[in-house]
């Protein structure tokens, strides 16, 4: 998941359940490319790890990760 670049220079506008991209705590490192690893546990609803070092992304997000889960890919 890519992160809100907005964010990583601290102007980010929207509130992080309105932004489309993540805004992922300290304990979270984002890759070179920009991008996050999701935590599909918390996704699922069973991470239990404290600090998560994966982004668990907010509910708005989650729905849209849920959804390209479902889409069929091309063959």
């Amino acid at each position: 998941m890519m992160v809100c670049r907005e964010f990583q220079r601290g102007a980010c506008k929207r509130a992080e359940c309105e932004c489309r991209f993540a805004h992922p705590p300290e304990a979270v490192t984002a890759s070179e490319d920009g991008t996050v690893t999701v935590c599909m546990d918390a996704v699922k609803g069973r991470c239990s790890r404290d600090p998560c070092r994966y982004f668990h992304p907010p509910l708005h997000l989650q729905a849209y990760i849920k959804a390209a889960q479902t889409r069929p890919t091309a063959l």
